[in-house]
Order: C-alpha cells, then sequence, then structure tokens
C-alpha cells in the first residue's frame, strides 16, 4: 500500500491566487485579533511585502486554510505569523534560508527556532523582547514637534553615533568595531538619500532620530530606529 502525505502536513509556498486570503488572516491575526487594526499592526511587515508582491518569499501550512505563515528574504531575515502548530511545518523553510535573525511573535517564532535549529553544533540564538506602540491618525494630526526635519548628509556623524549606541542599548549586542561602525554609517547614509531618516534639532545640535520603515497609503507607516541623545532625555521628546 503506498500513502501519499496530505497537503495538510505539508507547507509550501503561497501561491498568487492565495495572497487575498492571506492579508484576510493576516489583518485578523489568525483570529486571535479583537479589531482588524490589531492584526494590520502586529503583522504589517507581511502586508506590506504582500502589497509589493513578495508572495514567493513566504511559505504557508497548511496550503488550503493556512495557520501559520514564514517569509524568508535574500538577507536571511525571517518574519514568521500564526499559531503555535505551525511551527514544525514551517521550520524545514526557515532551516533551509541560512537564516540570521528572526522578528515575530515569541510564542511561534521561538518554536520555529527550536525545531530548525539542528545538527552537532546547534546555533544558540539570542531573544530580546521589543514592545509595540500605536497611534491612530487623529493623535498623530495633533502632534507638533519643533525642530523635526529631514536628515540630511551634514547628518550622518551624529546619526551613526546614534545608531551604534542604539545597537547597544537595544542589547543587539557588545559595542560596534571600527568595521562594524563603518557598515551602520553606511547603512544610515542610503536612509538619509532614500529620505527615510528624520531627526530633532535644537540648538544647531541633533538630539534625535527617527527612521521610517515602512510606509503605506493603505495601512499607516511604521517608525524605528528611535533614539534620543543622553544630553536631551526625559525632557518629552
Amino acid at each position: 500500500m503506498t500513502v501519499a502525505a496530505s497537503s495538510e502536513s505539508r507547507a509550501a509556498r503561497l501561491g498568487r491566487d492565495g495572497v487575498a486570503q492571506l492579508m484576510h488572516l493576516l489583518e485578523a491575526d489568525f483570529g486571535r485579533a479583537a479589531h482588524v487594526g490589531e492584526g494590520v499592526s502586529v503583522n504589517q511587515f507581511l502586508l506590506e511585502a504582500l502589497d509589493r508582491g513578495e508572495h514567493r518569499s513566504m511559505t504557508v501550512y497548511p496550503v488550503d486554510e493556512p495557520v501559520g505563515v514564514c517569509y524568508v528574504g535574500s538577507g536571511g531575515l525571517v518574519v514568521p505569523a500564526g499559531l503555535p502548530n505551525a511551527a514544525q511545518p514551517l521550520a524545514a523553510a526557515v532551516r533551509a534560508s541560512g537564516w540570521r535573525v528572526l522578528v515575530g511573535d515569541l510564542t511561534l517564532g521561538e518554536a520555529i527556532v527550536d525545531e530548525a535549529a539542528a545538527g552537532l553544533f546547534r546555533r544558540r540564538p539570542y531573544a530580546r523582547e521589543q514592545r509595540l506602540m500605536s497611534v491612530d491618525a487623529a493623535t498623530v494630526a495633533n502632534v507638533r514637534c519643533p525642530g523635526l526635519r529631514r536628515a540630511v548628509m551634514d547628518d550622518l556623524e551624529p546619526l551613526t553615533d546614534f545608531a551604534c549606541g542604539l545597537h547597544v542599548e537595544d542589547q543587539m549586542g557588545p559595542p560596534l568595531s571600527r568595521s562594524g561602525r563603518a557598515a551602520v554609517q553606511q547603512r544610515v547614509a542610503t536612509s538619509i538619500r532614500r529620505d527615510t531618516s528624520w531627526v530633532i534639532e535644537f540648538d544647531g545640535q541633533v538630539a534625535a532620530k527617527i527612521d521610517v520603515s515602512i510606509e503605506s497609503r493603505r495601512r499607516g507607516a511604521q517608525l524605528a530606529g528611535v533614539f534620543v541623545d543622553r544630553r536631551w532625555r526625559s525632557r518629552g521628546l
């Protein structure tokens, strides 16, 4: 007797015809969101990737009615979402990707890492928790911040200092080496050229920085890389 594996037990690449269904599931956070906006905030990166047409970078489980999805980027970024019982099927895609950084819900993410890490020299992943804060359009409309402007190339040095400081304060690792700082500076320069970095300036000094990591007319924006110079902290910035 030959038994074929059921499609229910396998994870597979997301096809174009499954994009609309997955968007709906992400907006509802796979049934866990109390309202649609909550699911959009939690899964904004994945929804934005689908908006950009990157469905081929996503693996879903199971194919017909997904309970989990995993985005695998070319740079080793892995972003899972869904229910914990999707961890084992999605782990194979993660294991084959040569992943470097996994970002997402701890319950599913930790389970995927446990499943994906294998072999004699099993890597010991380092995990940290980040809190997300969200505001609505009405709140943003009332915010007035003197000194807020787009970053320019003249801001490159202080913004690089801020980014290196954020690396340590966010517990991403020890202080960066000279080569590490050079790589950070290159990323900061790219962000400035793309007009996605902003600064708050007082008395001719850059006091804080903010990066726009996602910007969508449909779903709002996501800010990251927020850092305030120690000399300007505790002033309500």
